[in-house]
């Protein structure tokens, strides 16, 4: 599959875009609704500002015309029961943003509500939203199949061979379930000098974090570059690799990711186009095995000896105007920020019909 036959894909749908009913689904600082206090929130820096929010939404409405918002998931699956028999089913598309909870289940409720029903929306499903949750357990799947991934463990898992392994290299301590750079300061990166200390210095992170299991993984001091990969049809396409440019500091902190203290800049801008389509082709080949369902981000550090490693998948990636995703269609591509939602309504629909062989009254494959 070329970037030619996805521009089509884009400019067929196009088309027909105005056939669609559009559901928004988005997490935004200060709308959290009284009568859902019984949920249990999620780090609310994991939340949209406003400022955020409007300019997603602006560009889905500026392709699509009316969108219907939601700020919860509770209002959202209300919404729907209350109107099943009054939604298009075949012509409805859920821009799924949402992303309150807990745990690996977090953003695994729409998808699975969505199935249930027969929604089309835009993530992928509630098994692999929930593994892409668990840092643990897509790592060692990933180092089973030749993926390449950082040496990682959890602390409830540690093992004197494993501090074998670690002793005298620098190790960085994430939280298991959350996304990478929340809880992530320069602190979190630790040399290992001898087990007694170490296990001091983790028990420090477990009370910090308030948590009985937290992750550890050798730190790869380097580049750092975010691959933005689809799934259309039975192909999937990943898109050239974008380097963060990090202020004053060797990776992502919680402060760095909340005031946006990084920019962006093309890969093949300090590494060989050779290199960046190895690091492309092994993205493809981990979406296909994790069966993302439409399109995902995969995030790499890069050591001094151009050897590559996954870090952190996103399932569900931010698609804010100061994303990685953002620079590479307006930056790259040469296309509009709102080309991105067209790209994901594209693939949708396509995928959807590819995955459930619909057909229409006639018997002929609906078109998108």
């Amino acid at each position: 599959m070329n970037f030619n036959y996805i521009l089509e894909s884009m400019n067929k749908f196009l088309i027909n875009r105005f056939n669609y009913t559009v559901l928004i689904i988005a997490n935004v600082n200060n709308t959290v609704q009284d009568e859902e206090s019984f949920i249990r929130h999620s780090n609310f820096s994991e939340f949209f500002s406003k400022a955020e929010f409007a300019s997603i939404s602006s560009a889905i409405i500026e392709l699509f015309g009316y969108v219907r918002v939601f700020y919860s998931e509770i209002e959202f699956m209300q919404y729907t029961l209350n109107n099943v028999g009054k939604l298009s089913l075949e012509n409805t598309i859920v821009f799924n943003f949402s992303r309150d909870g807990i745990h690996e289940g977090k953003k695994s409720l729409i998808p699975a509500f969505c199935d249930l029903i027969g929604l089309k929306y835009t993530s992928s499903n509630a098994f692999v939203i929930s593994l892409l949750r668990n840092k643990y357990v897509y790592t060692q799947f990933f180092k089973s199949v030749g993926i390449p991934v950082p040496f990682t463990t959890c602390s409830n898992l540690l093992e004197e061979n494993d501090y074998k392994y670690l002793q005298g290299k620098n190790i960085i301590i994430k939280n298991i379930f959350e996304s990478a750079s929340i809880g992530i300061g320069l602190k979190n990166i630790i040399s290992v000098s001898n087990y007694k200390n170490l296990e001091m210095q983790l028990q420090l992170y477990l009370d910090k974090m308030e948590t009985n299991n937290i992750l550890i993984q050798e730190y790869i001091e380097g580049t750092e570059c975010e691959v933005f990969v689809i799934r259309l049809g039975k192909s999937f396409y990943s898109f050239d690799p974008i380097m963060l440019k990090i202020n004053n500091s060797p990776i992502i902190t919680s402060e760095i990711s909340n005031e946006y203290d990084y920019t962006f800049t093309p890969l093949v801008s300090q590494f060989s186009q050779n290199f960046c389509d190895s690091i492309k082709r092994t993205t493809q080949k981990a979406a296909q095995f994790l069966n993302i369902k439409n399109y995902a981000r995969f995030d790499y550090r890069i050591d001094e000896n151009n050897n590559y490693f996954l870090i952190d998948i996103a399932g569900s990636p931010y698609l804010t105007r100061h994303s990685s995703i953002e620079y590479l269609f307006t930056h790259c591509l040469n296309l509009k920020y709102s080309d991105i939602f067209l790209l994901i309504a594209t693939l949708t629909i396509n995928n959807y019909f590819q995955d459930v062989n619909c057909k229409s009254d006639n018997g002929n494959p609906l078109e998108i």
